[in-house]
């Protein structure tokens, strides 16, 4: 379980195979912290650590997380989301963020202002269920909230900080985003369906 309130990684080494990609990741803030086995998330997808060296962590990313999410595009000196799990006697700063990407979306305009800056990002339709005004919503690891839906397309407004300490700043128009629905809104929508089925 991670809260979408993440610090800054640099990708130093991807070493393919037939059945994924072992990636390694500069990470000076933690590589002290964790251990082989923990989960981390990484641009909101959650990983498990297969070897720590000096300030680097590895990770072994199987064919179908490549696929699924915008790892499949990452190249050595990207700059990367990285979040541990949140403990049971932490502070949540985010959402509840599972570390499962749902899906992947596009930047569809970017408006970058000295107080703010507006994303939009535009949804694949079968996920537009799962959009709320001023709900939460994660967008490469990072808890945002929702602060305009028109359609299948939302408006984020991002303050200063959380660009500075994320990858955000790095997007481009057309450029891929992972993407995590909140939770509850699924636990609403399987409770719905159950009534419904039930009601029949």
């Amino acid at each position: 379980m991670f809260t979408g309130i993440v610090s800054d990684g640099l990708i130093v080494a991807i070493s393919p195979d037939e059945l994924g990609w072992e990636l390694t990741i500069e990470a000076t803030q933690f590589a002290s912290i964790v251990k082989i086995g923990d989960s981390v998330a990484i641009d909101g997808a959650c990983l498990s650590v297969i070897k720590i060296q000096d300030n680097q962590l590895s990770f072994y990313v199987s064919t179908e997380s490549i696929d699924k999410t915008i790892i499949r595009n990452y190249t050595i000196g990207d700059k990367i989301n990285i979040e541990l799990p949140m403990q049971p006697n932490g502070y949540l700063g985010g959402h509840y963020v599972l570390g499962h990407v749902d899906a992947t979306a596009k930047v569809s305009k970017i408006i970058a202002g000295e107080k703010a800056w507006f994303f939009n990002i535009t949804v694949p339709e079968q996920f537009v269920k799962y959009i709320v005004y001023k709900g939460s919503i994660a967008i490469n690891g990072v808890s945002l909230t929702i602060n305009k839906v028109v359609g299948n397309e939302i408006e984020l407004c991002i303050i200063p900080v959380t660009i500075a300490k994320t990858n955000m700043s790095l997007l481009k128009v057309g450029d891929s985003v992972n993407i995590e629905f909140d939770i509850l809104a699924k636990y609403t929508e399987q409770l719905l369906n159950k009534r419904e089925a039930k009601d029949v």
